[in-house]
């Protein structure tokens, strides 16, 4: 997860910012900032018509009584995408833009999807916070508001 986080706040960065600086040489400064902003419209476009589409079909799924499983999955890809496509630089905004087109989404939500089957199937799948928590032990407790509230009423009537 450090070497992740090192990736995301380092590395990128330092990749974008090379990549801004060779195609400013290439085309000048002046059209490098046009196609960054102009990538990030089409961007912020296509983004809230997919986005739009998946909120359609998991209406749709949910009006049908189904689980939109792949819907979620997909509506998390293009939140993705979004926030890809808001970091500047032409990095992020390929890859923001190969997952807001359909096919690629598609075959990556398959793809995490099995993964992720696979993953259970061998025990090694973990929620956020659960994956070391194998030798606690669990205790269920009930609690009964009522029996709170007598209380205080007695509490405040003495």
């Amino acid at each position: 997860m450090l070497l992740l986080l090192f990736a995301a706040f380092l590395i990128v960065p330092a990749i974008e910012l090379y990549l801004i600086i060779e195609v400013s040489h290439q085309v000048g400064f002046g059209n490098t900032l046009i196609a960054l902003v102009f990538i990030s419209v089409i961007g912020a476009w296509m983004v809230k018509r997919e986005g739009i589409q998946i909120i359609r079909k998991t209406q749709i799924e949910l009006a049908n009584g189904q689980i939109p499983g792949k819907q979620i999955v997909e509506g998390l890809l293009i939140l993705l995408a979004g926030v890809l496509m808001l970091t500047p630089g032409f990095a992020t905004d390929a890859i923001g833009l190969l997952l807001l087109f359909p096919l690629t989404r598609i075959m990556l939500r398959s793809f995490l999807s099995r993964r992720f089957v696979k993953k259970l199937k061998t025990g090694q799948a973990f929620l956020w916070g659960s994956k070391n928590n194998a030798g606690q032990q669990v205790v269920d407790v009930e609690w009964d508001v009522s029996d709170l509230n007598d209380r205080n009423e007695k509490e405040l009537e003495e």
